[in-house]
């Protein structure tokens, strides 16, 4: 029955080496000679071809040295033998809708001759004898330049990045199978790029799309075993569906949920459900039980090591200025608009001057913070001023978001004022 629901293909490779009585260790070594390279990691080919044998994937780039070490077309073989699939169709078909898919996103340009490099690169890594285990570091350290070029860049510019990167590890945890014993860390990784995948999504105003890619996210996260990056996934998700207007009551469920799941591991990821919760608590009005969830915002930061807490340039770090940004952002939306105003002094004391979007947000909660108390023509000056100095490239989601809020802040008696019809006339002007 096993043997029935592989492809022809597969069990074709399997039956030829068998019937020479090559184990997969002797097809490897046969083909690495065929192939033409002196060195190469045995044991990972070994688990390539058992995957090719299982069908899991096509040996695109092998058939040649196959057809060597056979003495036979093996291309012409395999068509015969499938000739309603056809050579590796699969997964040629699978490879052209995600260049579809990218193209869509902007890379048409990027995506077929990447395919043609990394396919270049690959040979060269056998003969070298690196397995795809030996690339894990370098997408860390990927990873983390991520984590500085999103505060940043213009998400525009992040997109083809994020997808290129994507379909890149994606090819290479469908080659290695999810057998190998690197597969949860490659897990790991993926969870990271779609998170980031859909926090730009996100920015550039396509919150549908990006809950698929959260979703992505946290499945990956969960295969990999790693409950700090689950619950970094959780919580920046959930921080931005309080920026999507999802039901609080839904986020703050979800929240208690994820609580129970994970571990109080003291993680960034933790920081921001805490975050999150404080957040949402204050949408909900119920105010003293955000300001008491504050509290336990700054004491899971204080239990964070210094390499999360000291760097604030990464997105992935959390350092004293969420802290602050936090604060700023309940004491805002409870109309307390001189604490409001401190916070965003302690955030804008420590954050870079290249990181404009979290200083506009800053701002526009402190509009929002003055207009709830009622101080109207300041909060809507301020905010306006802020808005319009934005450049335009970096009015992501989230900063559209927080103008719109100033303005749904403002009493209904008071909406007819020429600020307020200016201010709301500049956010209409722009929306896309």
């Amino acid at each position: 029955m096993i043997e029935k629901q592989r492809p022809a293909w597969a069990v074709r490779l399997q039956a030829e080496r068998e019937n020479r009585e090559w184990s997969r260790k002797e097809m490897a070594r046969r083909l690495l000679q065929a192939a033409g390279y002196t060195h190469g990691s045995l044991d990972s080919l070994v688990r390539q071809i058992r995957d090719w044998e299982k069908g899991r994937h096509f040996p695109r780039d092998w058939i040649r040295a196959y057809s060597i070490a056979f003495d036979i077309d093996i291309k012409r073989l395999i068509s015969e033998e499938s000739p309603e699939k056809g050579l590796g169709e699969g997964d040629d078909m699978e490879r052209r809708r995600l260049l579809q898919a990218l193209a869509t996103i902007g890379v048409p340009a990027l995506a077929p001759p990447l395919d043609a490099v990394q396919s270049i690169r690959e040979g060269v890594d056998r003969a070298l004898g690196r397995d795809e285990g030996t690339h894990l570091d370098e997408w860390e350290e990927r990873i983390a330049e991520y984590g500085y070029r999103y505060l940043a860049l213009p998400p525009e510019r992040l997109i083809s990045e994020l997808s290129a990167d994507v379909y890149t590890v994606q090819q290479t945890m469908a080659r290695i199978g999810t057998s190998d014993r690197n597969f949860p860390a490659w897990c790991g990784v993926m969870s990271m790029l779609s998170l980031l995948t859909a926090k730009v999504l996100s920015n550039l105003g396509h919150p549908g799309e990006a809950r698929h890619w959260w979703a992505t996210a946290r499945t990956a996260a969960d295969r990999s075993g790693d409950a700090k990056r689950g619950l970094c996934v959780a919580g920046e998700e959930l921080i931005r569906a309080l920026y999507e207007e999802r039901p609080t009551k839904a986020v703050l469920a979800k929240i208690d949920r994820i609580r129970a799941q994970y571990p109080a591991v003291p993680c960034a990821g933790l920081a921001s459900l805490h975050s999150a919760r404080a957040q949402a608590l204050v949408r909900e009005g119920r105010v003293d039980e955000a300001l008491a969830a504050l509290r336990d915002v700054r004491a899971v930061f204080e239990r964070l090591p210094d390499s999360v807490t000291k760097e604030v340039g990464s997105t992935h770090n959390w350092g004293e200025d969420r802290v602050f940004y936090t604060e700023a952002w309940v004491h805002a939306y409870a109309g307390r608009s001189q604490a409001a105003d401190e916070a965003v002094r302690g955030a804008l004391d420590i954050l870079r001057t290249t990181n404009p979007r979290s200083r506009t947000q800053l701002a526009l909660i402190q509009g929002i913070g003055h207009v709830r108390e009622g101080d109207v023509t300041e909060g809507i000056r301020h905010a306006r001023a802020v808005y319009e100095n934005h450049p335009p490239e970096q009015r992501t989601a989230m900063i559209n978001h927080l103008a719109h809020q100033v303005l749904a802040a403002v009493p209904a008696q008071r909406r007819a004022e020429p600020a307020v019809k200016e201010f709301r006339d500049l956010l209409v002007s722009v929306r896309v």
